[in-house]
């Protein structure tokens, strides 16, 4: 979870931690040159309770919290700047309004997911999905349907996924799970408590582990080989869908397949053909869609 939702939403703060919440998402980078002193007295709070609020959201200290922050502002507003992710059309939208700016959503959507994405992260990201014997992938909800449609496109190139249908049973899974694997876990806001267990189970089966996870300190981050960040800008519960998040997770799986895909490229190409054209009978009426 991003830093402004959990100050948003931590339900453990003190009353004087919630004062110094309130200013801090109300000065927002007014707050860069402020040290623990400055803005204690600024808030009539204590230095001790601005430490504490800052340990509270995983954090050292003040400065570490500070520097974050401000990342993470520069972040937003260099994003998303025309639609709200969360709310991105209006009660009074005509219907291709809303499909305008659906439209317009997925476009800035995917932008920001290259423009978080990582050569050194893709690289080893890559290098773990290809030699391993078998790819899990585990997360929870709506995280998953898109990772079905991967394992649709990686069993057409002789690649064996598995997504466990029944949620329970991904713990016993990853129970089983060797250095042969590699899991790709799914979190946006990175402290599910079923993926957490999961990775702790997967670290001790020195198992590799992807994780695809909003840009945020979280805890899934500590267990992580590599790391993919999913587009960082939808609240955890106040929003009409997961636009964003779902064409996000969707782009950098389609991501990996294609750098997969290419290491064998002529190969699998000659594969996925024969595998379509012996198992896949289609007629067609139009001649765009028709093979040479």
């Amino acid at each position: 979870m991003i830093i402004s939702n959990k100050l948003e939403s931590m339900d453990t703060l003190s009353k004087s931690e919630e004062i110094l919440a309130t200013y801090i998402l109300k000065e927002k980078e007014n707050i860069q040159h402020l040290s623990t002193k400055d803005l204690a007295q600024a808030t009539f709070t204590s230095p001790s309770t601005v430490v504490r609020l800052s340990q509270k959201l995983g954090f050292s200290g003040w400065n570490e919290l500070k520097e974050k922050y401000i990342e993470e502002i520069h972040y937003l507003n260099q994003h998303f700047s025309n639609i709200d992710p969360n709310f991105p059309f209006e009660p009074e939208d005509s219907l291709m309004s809303i499909a305008s700016k659906i439209g317009h959503l997925a476009t800035e959507t995917v932008e920001d997911t290259l423009a978080l994405l990582k050569n050194e992260e893709l690289r080893k990201a890559t290098e773990l999905l290809a030699k391993a014997d078998t790819i899990n992938i585990y997360g929870i909800s709506n995280s998953l349907l898109m990772a079905f449609d991967f394992k649709h496109k990686m069993l057409r190139i002789n690649r064996h996924v598995e997504i466990m249908n029944v949620p329970e049973e991904q713990i016993f899974v990853a129970n089983n799970s060797t250095t042969k694997n590699t899991a790709i876990l799914i979190s946006y806001s990175g402290e599910s408590d079923e993926v957490i267990k999961i990775a702790k189970v997967l670290r001790d089966r020195k198992t590799p582990i992807i994780s695809l996870t909003s840009l945020s300190e979280n805890s899934l981050k500590n267990y992580s080989d590599c790391m993919l960040y999913i587009s960082t800008r939808e609240k955890m519960y106040s929003k009409i869908g997961y636009y964003s998040t779902n064409n996000s997770i969707h782009l950098i799986l389609d991501i990996l397949y294609s750098c997969i895909f290419k290491m064998n490229y002529h190969e699998n190409l000659e594969y996925k053909t024969k595998i379509a054209k012996d198992t896949e009978e289609r007629v067609v009426s139009s001649i765009v869609l028709e093979e040479n």
